[in-house]
């Protein structure tokens, strides 16, 4: 170890990724004394442990950094079998590399140990994690939940051995600082507080998020690190003899070039064609633009890397886009999270999502989701669809409007209300949902509370939707409760016009209902004689009564 070497990490002192350990220790009255082997092999453990369960790091044994530095008292065969101990005081054992190191005339040992994928325990059970220059005890609740995501988690922090900061694109780095209007050398920047270089002999080397996000060859350091898009000529995806891709690009660049091309790419595709068939927006593209670019982004910052044979896919239908992402959803993220559209403040790659805030691409941690759903509500289109595929996590983007040709027919006849859009999608959403609606679905339509009530108040006035119960929250259209215009009703008319009865797989049915509403609604319509079922099973036939063929004969001026 040179004296130049001694002198900054004297300066330095302990921290996150560098502990001493005395080998010695000063009595009350000034005497020298060595520690015990026990002692020294507990301390050794500790550290290691702790830096093992954290981001890596060094202990140096035979260090003091506030006193005289005096080396090992350990003769060859002894460090030999103290490595040996410390190798077996952990489960499972932490590997380490162990050097000798020389310092006016002394001799000291350096053992680096490297970031875990799993969490290691001492012995006795009990574990530690590095936090700045302590050793945090870990509490049995702590370590299950260290299990649990340290395998998600650990992959962006692995060290590239080999790697240097030459590595990284010049250009691209710096325009990130720039950005940021951070001065100073740009190593020391990301050595902290980024954490994306670390120091290994006195030399900087990479893990694995700097060379994803900046590095000038990530194929280098991952097989498929980039982006395929996939364009299909129709609405499903065929093999063999109907093969039907049209078009496949692979773009691979560092993650915040990837973004940026892809976006450019994608953005070709998109048709921008107006639908005028849409009475609540009169011109809009036919994918809105943050959502699809939101959902990129998300794939790209919370992709599990350490799935190394796949890479992001995007694959564009006829009608839909679908983004697909290697890894299913982590384990603190839950179905009924992504279903409730809840803030999801989590992140399988937290070094790279904070570069992406910092760079602009990314708001903040959690809102992704939740705004790609609010965009496309607003919008006028059906909600993403997600699901996991094997190894994949997808979400779907459709173009079609939630709106069919029967429910505008049927919301022309408010056209004499002074009703604003909000007010209109209100009633198309009732419709389609048993006719009812709450304050919370109103204000899913970009509007607070306050503003929900004052809106739904006017509807009442106007004599167009009553409150469902007394001082309740949920509201009726008035006319579904007299026949006409009944929700559900359109679902069957092709049916019932062709055949005379309808069975409820052969409904036309919105996306955005569940089954479990559309057998509620058919069911009611039946309790009240509107519809006479025949049969059992999935094999129901419901039949109109006379109540009902009167109410069409009125609707449109004949029977079914």
């Amino acid at each position: 170890m040179e004296d130049e070497d001694w002198v900054q990490l004297q300066e330095r002192g302990t921290g996150q990724f560098i502990e001493m350990v005395n080998c010695y220790r000063l009595s009350r009255r000034g005497k020298v004394y060595g520690r015990t082997r026990k002692e020294l092999l507990q301390a050794m453990a500790v550290s290691l442990n702790a830096m093992a369960n954290a981001g890596g790091g060094r202990v140096l044994l035979g260090a003091d950094p506030e006193g005289e530095t005096r080396g090992i008292f350990f003769e060859d065969r002894e460090c030999h079998l103290f490595c040996r101990a410390l190798q077996e005081a952990s489960l499972p054992p932490f590997p380490f590399q162990v050097t000798r190191k020389g310092f006016g005339g002394k001799t000291l040992l350096q053992f680096t140990v490297l970031p875990s994928p799993v969490t290691h325990l001492l012995r006795n059970g009990k574990g530690y994690l590095r936090i700045g220059p302590q050793n945090v005890s870990l509490s049995r609740e702590r370590i299950i939940a260290q299990r649990e995501t340290r395998a998600e988690t650990w992959h962006e922090r692995e060290i590239l051995p080999g790697s240097s900061f030459h590595d990284l694109d010049e250009n691209l780095l710096n325009d990130f600082l720039a950005r940021l209007g951070f001065q100073g050398d740009p190593e020391n920047i990301l050595h902290r507080p980024y954490g994306l270089i670390e120091y290994q002999d006195r030399k900087a080397v990479l893990n694995r998020a700097a060379a994803y996000l900046f590095g000038k060859d990530p194929l280098r350091w991952h097989p498929r690190p980039g982006i395929e898009f996939v364009r299909f000529e129709g609405e499903e995806r065929r093999g063999g003899s109907e093969y039907n891709v049209a078009e496949r690009i692979r773009i691979e660049a560092p993650a915040l070039r990837l973004i940026q091309e892809t976006e450019k790419l994608i953005g070709k595709q998109v048709q921008d064609r107006v639908l005028s068939r849409d009475l609540f927006f009169r011109e809009r593209f036919e994918y809105p633009s943050f959502t699809w670019k939101e959902a990129l982004i998300n794939a790209i910052a919370h992709r599990d890397y350490s799935l190394e044979g796949s890479a992001i896919s995007i694959w564009m239908f006829d009608d839909r886009i679908e983004v697909r992402s290697p890894g299913k959803l982590p384990g603190p993220i839950k179905a009924k999270k992504i279903l409730g559209r809840d803030k999801i403040h989590y992140s399988r790659n937290p070094l790279m999502a904070r570069v992406l805030t910092d760079a602009g691409f990314m708001r903040s941690l959690g809102d992704g989701l939740p705004r790609i759903f609010q965009e496309m509500e607003q919008q006028g289109l059906n909600p993403p669809e997600w699901k996991e595929e094997e190894t994949f996590f997808c979400l779907v983007f459709r173009n079609t409007p939630i709106l069919d040709e029967d429910t505008l027919a049927w919301l022309k006849r408010f056209s004499d209300y002074p009703l604003n859009p909000r007010q209109k999608r209100i009633l198309t959403y009732a419709r389609v949902h048993g006719g009812i609606f709450s304050s919370s679905d109103y204000q899913k339509f970009g509007v607070d509370r306050d503003g929900a009530y004052t809106e739904i108040k006017d509807l009442v006035r106007q004599g167009i939707v009553e409150s469902f119960k007394k001082r309740g929250k949920v509201y009726r259209i008035r006319e579904a409760k007299e026949g006409a215009g009944m929700p559900g009703l359109s679902w069957a008319m092709e049916a019932l016009r062709e055949k005379g009865y309808f069975t409820l797989r052969e409904l036309k049915v919105p996306r955005s209902v569940s089954r479990q509403r559309v057998q509620g609604i058919i069911r009611s319509l039946s309790r009240e004689g509107y519809f006479s079922p025949v049969g059992s099973g999935k094999a129901i036939r419901y039949y109109p009564t006379e109540k009902m063929n009167q109410l069409l004969q009125k609707a449109d001026g004949r029977k079914v």
